[in-house]
């Protein structure tokens, strides 16, 4: 397994150099200070970083978080919680939930890249959410997504059936958040060793689209 991961990162291109400054311990106060200055119209990160380009461009990019969110075109992570070229390591689809591809891509974040937090972040007025929440048929392959969503929202539709829509789906959202959370470990050996061993966290956290608003869950 060391072999072959040594002949995947030869292969990619990546060395790691230790430059991100994002550190464990720090990291859920530097994405929340993040979010803070994009929330507040005070972001920082987004002129043209050529320093950052061209170093990460020549030796390699060494992330330290990573985040699974949803391609609702509103929830762009680099900008949510002002980051720049190199900082964070995305994975992103309609719903934002784990697959066999996302998992590996994370393994690979973790174990070559020097990974140590996963933030999965889920989003106020999700599409994704909405539609398995209704249950009716869709077009196509989106029947996918919604299958996919289903185990994590189960039991609200189940709880909170007298609830209103909007508060329903607020429950769904907060709940796959949590659900997702759960299931990146549970479909990877190699995450859960870095976690045992303390070398990997587990975040959740929930974008309001209307206030551009990170809310960390418990």
């Amino acid at each position: 397994m060391q072999r072959l991961l040594i002949h995947l990162i030869a292969a990619l291109g990546t060395a790691s150099f230790g430059w991100s400054e994002i550190k464990m311990e720090g990291a859920k106060g530097t994405l929340e200070k993040g979010n803070q200055r994009f929330a507040e119209g005070k972001a920082i990160a987004h002129g043209w970083q050529q320093g950052i380009v061209n170093k990460t461009g020549a030796l390699g990019q060494t992330p330290s978080v990573a985040v699974l969110t949803c391609a609702d075109s509103r929830t762009p992570a680099e900008l949510i919680f002002d980051m720049g070229v190199g900082d964070l390591f995305v994975c992103r689809n309609a719903g934002g939930f784990d697959t066999p591809e996302v998992n590996a891509t994370f393994e690979y974040g973790v174990a070559a890249l020097g990974v140590h937090t996963i933030l999965v972040l889920g989003h106020t007025k999700c599409g994704a959410v909405t539609a398995t929440l209704a249950g009716t048929p869709v077009p196509g392959n989106i029947s996918l997504l919604t299958k996919a969503l289903e185990p994590g929202i189960a039991k609200v539709r189940q709880e909170h059936k007298d609830l209103s829509k909007e508060d329903q789906l607020n429950h769904a959202v907060e709940a796959l958040t949590r659900y997702q959370m759960l299931e990146l470990l549970k479909n990877s050996a190699l995450l859960q060793k870095a976690h045992a061993e303390g070398k990997l966290q587990i975040m959740g956290a929930v974008y309001d689209v209307e206030t551009g608003r990170v809310r960390f869950l418990d």
